[in-house]
């Protein structure tokens, strides 16, 4: 049924937007202005009271202390909408899966009220997450934890994941055997994204904003600041932000080179990567801008579901006609087989 597809396509964007608007949210620091965590909260404060006491909650955190001290009302609930969006639009995703549930019970297959259940399950653990990546912003140092930040993001593709996978089984596309090089294609997309996530965490995007050098530099001097060696590739913005163009163009050259062995399997998904980088490129020369960072990690999305579409090589269901005559159902595969071949 055709609202089915549209119902699912409407919760992939809805991922999508949620997975945006929690950027545009990092991006202008507004992601510990609501300091309590509460899964029934729908409605804004409305009253001045409301505002004042969500306010007072505000100054008690490091982040007013120490980042915004002299704040004014009117500049806290600037960043407070933000996060009270991101917030609302993870209850809105939940309603959306269930509320077409009621009324399309008898028409959604079993396997498909599996996936959904699956999501909202997942969509309920995101929101756990979410609050302990915030609470870790609530603590002396007023920055939320960059590990949990990655941790929340990956969570958000695993759904977009699920919930494509099953739009295209719904749309009679068949998932043919895995392709060791797809895979890899995607682990390395992958393994892009995370540490995408580490730069925007560690607020690694505003250094370094030369391309292609680092400052002069093929390799930044601070890229061995910590000890053991390993931390770096973790918590170094300086290391963090190498991995990350080293790893974006790897994976482009990865792709350039299966498009040329493999013919146009991988002409899209090479296109797309070619876009991304270039979106990676002026994001990081202009310091970071909004626009530019959220298109960056908007098509990032776009990226990843072409890849897992590769990756199984997602085609439609093929429909032949395997009999040239009408046969009568009782009969055995073989039987039918010699009744068209006499």
């Amino acid at each position: 049924m055709a609202y089915i597809s549209t119902w699912l396509k409407s919760l992939m964007l809805a991922v999508m937007l949620m997975v945006i608007v929690g950027g545009a949210t990092r991006l202008t620091h507004s992601g510990l202005s609501m300091v309590e965590w509460k899964p029934l909260h729908i409605l804004p404060p409305f009253s001045q009271s409301a505002w004042d006491n969500e306010f007072d909650l505000y100054k008690q955190t490091p982040e007013y202390k120490h980042v915004n001290k002299g704040m004014e009302l009117n500049e806290f609930k600037s960043i407070y909408w933000w996060e009270y969006g991101h917030r609302l639009l993870g209850r809105l995703v939940g309603f959306l899966a269930l509320l077409p549930m009621f009324f399309l019970f008898k028409s959604i297959p079993n396997w498909l009220k599996g996936r959904i259940a699956i999501v909202f399950a997942l969509g309920g653990i995101q929101g756990v997450i979410g609050w302990w990546m915030v609470k870790s912003g609530l603590k002396a140092d007023p920055s939320v934890s960059h590990i949990r930040l990655c941790i929340h993001l990956i969570m958000a593709f695993v759904i977009l994941s699920v919930l494509a996978r099953s739009l295209w089984r719904y749309q009679g596309k068949v998932f043919k055997k895995v392709s060791l090089k797809g895979l890899i294609l995607l682990g390395l997309i992958g393994l892009t994204i995370v540490y995408g996530a580490y730069v925007a965490g560690l607020k690694a995007g505003l250094m370094y904003n030369t391309f292609p050098l680092m400052e002069g530099q093929w390799i930044p001097d601070e890229w061995n600041f910590y000890q053991p060696l390993w931390k770096n590739f973790i918590n170094n913005p300086a290391t963090v932000q190498w991995m990350h163009r080293a790893l974006a163009f790897t994976t482009l050259i990865y792709a350039a080179i299966l498009w040329g062995i493999y013919g146009n399997t991988y002409r899209l998904i090479t296109i797309k990567l070619s876009i991304q980088v270039v979106l990676g490129i002026i994001t990081l020369l202009f310091m970071v801008p909004l626009h530019a960072a959220l298109a960056h990690q908007a098509w990032a999305m776009v990226v990843w579901l072409v890849a897992l579409k590769t990756a199984w090589g997602v085609a439609p269901c093929a429909k032949k006609k395997l009999f040239k005559y009408p046969v009568l159902l009782e009969h055995s595969p073989r039987e039918m087989l010699k009744r068209n071949t006499d």
